[in-house]
């Protein structure tokens, strides 16, 4: 087996693993988020913290769906292809909904400017990605068009 397909496999199975604990977590969050505010001595923020959960789940979801199809995408061979590119393009605007929605609940709770801070860098360098992905495909193209 080529290392390639090693690296795609093993993404696959790390995604999976992703998705199956966004799973548990979108199905917990009634009950993980007052048991963890207690354990945390902050059970006054139980609404405001169920809020934040109930916020950034769908951007985890709309992560999984991404990285599944750019991954199915890579593992057919089609990797500088303008859908990589756009998928690529919503999974950074997913991080930064995820950092704005925790820049807003860091002014409650300000241990979510590292999650902020985080998702905002993350969605950085998904961009830089994005843009060398789109440089190539021009490229590509490039390559194609000469004899």
């Amino acid at each position: 087996m080529k290392t390639g397909n090693k690296s795609i496999i093993l993404s696959l199975v790390f995604t999976t693993l992703f998705a199956l604990a966004m799973a548990g977590l979108t199905f917990s969050i009634p009950w993980l988020v007052p048991f963890l505010c207690e354990f945390l001595n902050h059970e006054n923020d139980v609404t405001f913290m169920t809020v934040v959960a109930y916020l950034a789940v769908p951007a985890g979801w709309g992560a999984v769906v991404l990285l599944y199809k750019i991954l199915f995408n890579i593992n057919n061979k089609k990797v500088f292809i303008n859908d990589n590119v756009k998928f690529l393009n919503i999974l950074s605007y997913l991080c930064l909904y995820v950092g704005i929605v925790s820049a807003v609940a860091s002014l409650r709770y300000v241990a979510f400017v590292f999650v902020s801070i985080s998702a905002f860098f993350i969605g950085l360098i998904i961009r830089i990605v994005r843009n060398v992905i789109e440089e190539a495909i021009k490229l590509k193209e490039e390559n194609e068009l000469t004899i």
